[in-house]
């Protein structure tokens, strides 16, 4: 009984923090400091076992609203001029395959920052420039990772298609799994010197 108790605890606390970081989400600029209060969360859960998830959620909400905002603008900016460059590039004749290359890699190096930016932000007290540095460090360094965390990323974005419903929890799960992954990672650099 005490088991099931356990079980049911877990499966709600995923509900509740999926749907709190979906409403969160909901202006749009917000993206990126409900991510990071919803990685700090699931942080808090595989860390000390322990499931709060509303008051948590604003506080890290709170805590984090500033540095995340900040990088969420930046990455708004990013998106939108590589977007931009992607169609231009239509236009430009035989420079576009010039270019292409060149823009394939910064949106490379965009996604593999992006795949440890909020489980780095969640577990390190770093500055947003210095998060930014160390994801690009563990993304190239722990490749293998990377990949994982983009299979999954394919792997939800085609159970949400086929099973539309799943967005009840689905976000959180696929958070869940990043983290894991990614503390996997923090605890074989937190012996040595972690990036600066």
């Amino acid at each position: 009984m005490k088991q099931l108790f356990k079980v049911l605890e877990f499966v709600t606390a995923f509900f509740q923090l999926n749907i709190l970081w979906l409403l969160f989400c909901l202006p749009v600029i917000t993206i990126f400091p409900a991510s990071v209060a919803m990685f700090c969360v699931i942080r808090q859960w595989i860390l000390h076992k322990d499931y709060s998830v509303f008051r948590s959620f604003f506080q890290y909400f709170k805590e984090n609203f500033k540095q995340s905002f900040i990088l969420g603008i930046i990455w708004i900016v990013f998106a939108g001029v590589f977007y931009l460059d992607f169609m231009l590039m239509k236009n430009l004749g035989t420079f576009q395959y010039i270019l292409l290359p060149v823009l394939s890699l910064i949106g490379i190096v965009i996604l593999f920052i992006t795949i440890f930016i909020f489980s780095t932000i969640a577990n390190y007290n770093v500055n947003w420039l210095t998060a930014i540095k160390n994801s690009l460090f563990f993304s190239v360094r722990f490749f293998f990772v990377t990949l994982s965390v983009i299979v999954l990323f394919v792997l939800m974005v085609l159970i949400l298609y086929t099973w539309s419903v799943t967005f009840l929890f689905i976000f959180c799960v696929f958070a869940y799994c990043n983290y894991y992954l990614c503390h996997l990672v923090f605890n074989k650099i937190q012996p040595a010197q972690s990036p600066n």
